[in-house]
């Protein structure tokens, strides 16, 4: 598979709207599951391709999905709900799929020339609008930052982080570099 690299100087905040765009330009819904997934939760893809039914706790306000950071051992999320017009979609494909091993049946590789295949069918040859999933994970992360006001600390044991290069990155952008570019 193709590799492209963006430096992290333009990471940016993916909007839903620019989500919307990627859903509807196809037609595989695994794949719309795993990217509603991924901008929701700010979890690594290989967290979400790893899902079981088993982590999924349905309640009546939402969905409280139990995922374990993989990067970094016993750091992981917590338990956490959210409620967002993507969830019902979310509920839905994970129903079809209760009795398999795994929710999602594709490799990590797959599911990122899925990706690469979007971008180009969306943008053609700008690169500067692509997305990768570790720009839904920045979106997340800061719009954790943004609404909850959570500090890096906090921001780190959500998200299975454990260096201080983390805070040392994220800290000055959490008000300046983001302003504005995340509802």
């Amino acid at each position: 598979m193709p590799r492209y690299y963006i430096p992290k100087e333009y990471f940016k905040i993916v909007p839903k709207e620019k989500i919307d765009k990627y859903l509807e330009a196809t037609d595989d819904e695994e794949f719309k599951t795993l990217l509603k997934l991924v901008w929701l939760t700010g979890a690594r893809l290989t967290e979400i391709i790893e899902l079981k039914y088993d982590n999924f706790t349905i309640t009546r306000d939402g969905v409280i999905i139990n995922i374990k950071a993989k990067k970094h051992g016993k750091v992981g999320y917590p338990s956490f709900s959210f409620e967002d017009p993507y969830v019902r979609d979310v509920l839905n494909f994970i129903e079809k799929r209760k009795e398999f091993d795994r929710i999602f049946r594709r490799g990590k590789r797959r599911y990122q020339q899925i990706l690469l295949d979007l971008n180009k069918k969306i943008y053609g040859d700008n690169t500067k609008e692509y997305i990768t999933f570790h720009y839904l994970r920045h979106s997340r992360i800061t719009f954790l930052a943004r609404k909850l006001g959570a500090l890096p600390e906090e921001l780190k044991g959500w998200t299975g982080h454990r260096s201080t290069a983390f805070e040392e990155y994220f800290a000055p952008r959490r008000v300046a570099r983001f302003r504005g570019k995340i509802r």
